[in-house]
């Protein structure tokens, strides 16, 4: 029966690599897929918390089945894109290493899988995860709602609540807190991939990109943070998927829906989970718009009203709960 828990509990995570293989089509860099996906993953997070917490029916149930459907229609759209020959099932060419790159990238596995390991089988148990992180989670199952609730401890209802928005799904399914800690580590691997590409949009050969994703998996506070349920792993995340896209939006002359979009979701994803994020996100959007702004001119008003408009959609709900609040 555990079993069968445990698999309910992993739909979220089909979800995300069903969006993955969506994204990954031929010619892409699968960091860039990867990237996608994961922003993707984090608008569907929000949207269905936010629908479900409105008609407060944040159950097992709706969660499931909501998941389910998810699924189901992805993996239908994967199929209908590999039958056209618009994506291929066979997995991307692997790039030549020196065995010195071997070894770095073997340390670079190393370090995620201790992390993971440890995140897996050791439970929720620093100071913010007892104060508020886990805290809120339990409410919010409890009252079928994310909405606000009594309590002394203010910061369980005014923090951005994204990454708790993901632990919640995962305990819904899995009817316990073991995977909780697994949003911080998905977030150290995705973010150790996204500084690597970031890495090769700057410039830098192979050797540059793996030495960019070694510095990335270092950093000591966040191998600290990465086994635990805080959230600075996943706002780094986010921002790291922010400047990947001003990055790609610099050179163009016009920029695609595409990547307003996700600059927009990434901006407003990134603040949706961390105060921290209007601090960070606030030189890398300056950035954008002085140098935008000297090629577009007037023109920018439309790409930044989209930004905005994104922005506002995903921060919407909690910034109203806490103006009544």
């Amino acid at each position: 029966m555990n079993g069968i828990i445990n698999m309910l509990a992993g739909l979220p995570l089909l979800s995300l690599l069903l969006l993955f293989l969506i994204f990954q089509y031929p010619g892409q860099d699968w960091r860039g897929s990867a990237l996608s996906a994961a922003i993707v993953w984090g608008v569907l997070i929000t949207v269905f918390t936010e629908t479900l917490s409105l008609f407060r029916v944040l159950t097992f149930s709706s969660v499931l089945v909501l998941w389910l459907i998810t699924d189901i229609a992805l993996l239908f759209i994967y199929y209908r894109l590999v039958k056209r020959g618009k994506r291929s099932i066979n997995f991307p060419e692997r790039p030549k290493l020196t065995p010195v790159s071997l070894i770095l990238l073997g340390g670079v596995v190393c370090i995620m899988a201790t992390v993971g390991l440890i995140a897996v089988v050791a439970p929720p148990n620093n100071w913010d995860s007892m104060t508020y992180h886990m805290a809120r989670v339990v409410h919010w199952i409890q009252n079928r709602s994310v909405a606000h609730y009594p309590t002394y401890y203010s910061a369980q209802l005014v923090h951005p609540p994204f990454a708790e928005f993901v632990i919640m799904h995962l305990q819904i399914l899995s009817r316990g807190d073991r995977l909780a800690n697994l949003v911080q580590w998905l977030s150290m691997v995705a973010s150790i991939i996204g500084v690597s590409l970031i890495a090769k949009q700057l410039g830098a050969d192979q050797r540059g990109q793996i030495f960019a994703a070694i510095f990335c998996a270092t950093i000591p506070m966040g191998i600290l943070q990465a086994s635990s349920t805080q959230n600075d792993y996943a706002v780094a995340f986010w921002l790291v998927c922010l400047a990947h896209y001003i990055l790609l939006a610099l050179p163009e002359k016009k920029i695609p829906l595409s990547l307003v979009i996700s600059i927009g979701a990434s901006l407003g994803l990134a603040v949706f989970t961390k105060s921290s994020g209007y601090i960070y996100a606030f030189p890398l959007m300056v950035w954008f718009f002085l140098a935008k702004l000297n090629r577009l001119r007037w023109k920018l008003w439309k790409p930044i009203s989209i930004v905005t408009l994104i922005f506002l959609s995903l921060n919407l709900g909690h910034y109203l709960r806490v103006f009544r609040t």
